[in-house]
């Protein structure tokens, strides 16, 4: 959802920017408005397809029990999900259960998109 907010408070800036080089005070008001509207818009299916598409490769993470670098994967419908609503990212697979990860997913927090 972060990526949602920047969006729109960089489409306000564009939308103000443009309505009162074109319009005026009143125009800004308009501009700002339907800026903001319009980069959270585009912003944010960007932000979630592009989470989607980053959970379906394996990622190099370091695991908190044994210290070792394993490869997970998350599950990219969640990806989608948490990155629209700002949540905690979830593993699907992890190399050191060869499957499903049977533990706390503390790695969770030193992924990044």
């Amino acid at each position: 959802m972060n990526s949602g907010k920047i969006g729109a408070l960089v489409g306000f800036v564009i939308g103000l920017m443009a309505g009162t080089a074109l319009f005026g005070p009143l125009g800004a008001v308009i501009g700002g408005f339907l800026g903001a509207v319009a980069g959270f818009g585009i912003v944010t299916p960007l932000a979630v397809g592009f989470a989607k598409d980053a959970a379906r490769r394996p990622i190099s993470v370091e695991c908190p029990e044994t210290h070792r670098e394993v490869q997970v994967t998350l599950d990219p419908e969640a990806a989608g999900r948490a990155e629209l609503w700002n949540r905690r990212q979830r593993i699907e697979t992890c190399t050191r259960f060869d499957g499903p990860p049977n533990c706390d997913q503390a790695c969770v927090d030193q992924l990044e998109f």
